[in-house]
């Protein structure tokens, strides 16, 4: 097909009304749909029978992006080769040449190949989207790139048209130690995450003693665990060099963010902080609210909600809560429905406990968290049960 038919069936088959436009000495064909979600700017340039394909969501064309990103050579190689690019204005500095479309054409129509990958019916098809450095791993392919970014992974594909959105940084992660009935499994591969999310709530909430590796999009590798409130390990730089990590576990993505957002400077990875206070770590299991086998940590506000509504349910249902120094308070359900409180004493091997009501439970995790003890044996009418 002739350049001059391949704009002709562009027209025709676009949902909107096509205009004809210079953009940067380029000749190109511009449509424009409103949705929901704002206006959806693409832009067509058909030369020597190739088609080049820009797209803007949300209302974010403009003309001075645009220009840039038609200037990149449109050679699409299969794998991710970005372009550093200044784009004004815009917090995104790189460019790729996919030749498979990245997203679902949200003004109603596909980019994707309906001749095979990078091929439309009009003819070889190239699409030039922008990203940020620290949302791409350089040399993978481009299958792997949409897998990363789908929702399965960054989520990035449901955004990658909005040319004003914040980049969102990715880590390739995978877990080193079994989590049973956990987020992430043990596994050999990387799994792509939104690397924020990994250093906010995945690794500073996972179970005790249980390694997550975190790469960058740099090249930097994290091996973390969680200790109590903490989050230690070893960070690795892309030349090989290793330094500690120990943070305080809500500081992790404060810290160490800037590796994953592709941000000059070194990164603070041991900072001394404060200890969080009115937390416990526990165990647990239910028979129909679910269970963990490792030490998971949360409030004592959580704790409690966690005995009142789950724990208390169904006799048989147990957790135990440990505190820093590992002072003990297990709670079970007895079959009247009760809640039996004690702590162990393995050198003995008896407890101390009683059936105490919710309220009375909550006083004494407050203890536990706060004190660092068990206040067991203060409670009236404690008995001392034998193992035997």
């Amino acid at each position: 097909m002739t350049d001059e038919e391949i704009a002709a069936r562009i027209r025709q088959e676009r949902p909107g009304a096509v205009t004809t436009a210079v953009i940067g000495g380029h000749d190109v064909l511009i449509d424009t749909v409103r949705r929901p979600g704002g206006e959806v700017t693409t832009v067509h340039r058909v030369r020597d029978g190739r088609v080049t394909v820009l797209r803007a969501g949300a209302g974010s064309f403009r003309e001075d992006v645009a220009r840039v990103l038609l200037d990149v050579p449109p050679v699409a190689t299969g794998t991710i080769q970005p372009v550093a690019v200044e784009l004004p204005g815009v917090r995104l500095d790189r460019a790729l040449v996919l030749g498979l479309d990245p997203v679902a054409d949200s003004s109603g129509g596909r980019g994707d190949a309906r001749g095979g990958p990078g091929e439309s019916g009009n003819g070889p098809e190239v699409t030039v989207v922008a990203v940020h450095r620290s949302e791409i791993r350089v040399g993978e392919s481009e299958k792997e790139f949409h897998g990363a970014i789908s929702s399965h992974g960054t989520g990035l594909a449901h955004r990658l048209d909005n040319w004003d959105r914040h980049p969102v940084p990715r880590a390739d992660a995978r877990l080193l130690d079994d989590w049973p009935g956990g987020v992430m499994r043990r596994s050999q591969r990387f799994h792509p995450w939104q690397a924020e999310r990994m250093l906010t709530a995945v690794a500073p909430d996972g179970p005790a003693g249980v390694r997550v590796e975190v790469r960058s999009m740099a090249g930097h590798t994290l091996v973390l665990e969680r200790r109590w409130d903490r989050g230690t390990g070893t960070l690795t730089f892309p030349d090989g060099a290793t330094v500690p990590v120990d943070l305080p576990r809500r500081e992790l993505w404060a810290r160490l963010g800037p590796l994953f957002r592709g941000e000059p400077g070194e990164p603070v990875t041991v900072v001394a902080g404060t200890p969080e206070p009115d937390v416990l770590e526990l165990r647990y299991q239910t028979e129909d609210r679910g269970w963990a086998s490792l030490p998971r940590m949360e409030s004592v506000g959580d704790c409690v909600a966690r005995l009142d509504r789950q724990i208390r349910r169904t006799p048989g249902s147990w957790a135990v809560f440990t505190s820093r120094s590992d002072a003990v308070i297990q709670v079970e359900c007895t079959d009247d429905g009760d809640l039996w409180l004690e702590t162990p004493d393995p050198a003995t091997k008896q407890s101390r406990g009683r059936v105490v009501t919710v309220a009375e439970a909550a006083g004494l995790l407050e203890i536990l968290a706060r004190e660092d003890r068990s206040a067991v044996d203060e409670l009236p009418g404690a008995q001392t049960v034998d193992w035997d």
